[in-house]
């Protein structure tokens, strides 16, 4: 069984309002392969479907703002409910896993002595630690930074550059 969609879990809780994750789905949305599912607009997880989903994917995105280290509480939420059963499954062992994320500081407050203090390689350790919990292939995660800065323009056509390319190299993996 030939697997060739990407599954892309959007976790933002506003998208009529985003800037950034607005701008990297509109980027993506050409892709036939890829598949988006905004879980914030989703009031019940059913998980058969979603693992029937994984289960056709090549690869999965986690895709949301930054917020206070982490993502909204929706993909924490589907984490729990979804990946829970799978994690007793091999539905995605050796599938990519990429994380895409958004955040309002620039680059430089995410560094050892920056604003923020730390990396976010490092605070996005937990998935990760997902990842390799589950036997995925954790890929480096692409952060758009600077969205409440005057370069904001330019961070997100740098973002959606970037992302088309991870989505190019993902439907080739």
């Amino acid at each position: 069984m030939k697997r060739e969609r990407i599954m892309v879990l959007l976790a933002h809780p506003d998208m009529e309002r985003s800037q950034g994750n607005k701008a990297l789905i509109e980027a993506i949305k050409d892709y036939p392969q890829v598949d988006v599912v905004n879980l914030c607009e989703e009031n019940f997880f059913d998980a058969e479907e979603f693992a029937e989903k994984i289960n056709m994917s090549k690869a999965v995105i986690f895709q949301f703002p930054f917020y206070w280290a982490s993502a909204p509480a929706s993909m924490k939420k589907w984490i729990d409910e979804i990946f829970t059963p799978i994690a007793k499954t091999d539905i995605v062992k050796g599938k990519p896993l990429l994380i895409v994320t958004t955040t309002a500081s620039e680059a430089g407050a995410y560094r050892s002595g920056g604003r923020n203090h730390f990396t976010i390689d490092e605070l996005l350790r937990p998935y990760q630690l997902l990842a390799n919990h589950l036997g995925m292939v954790w890929q480096t995660p692409l952060a758009v930074c600077g969205l409440s800065t005057a370069s904001v323009a330019v961070s997100i056509e740098e973002g959606c550059k970037l992302y088309r390319e991870k989505i190019e190299y993902l439907i080739s993996f």
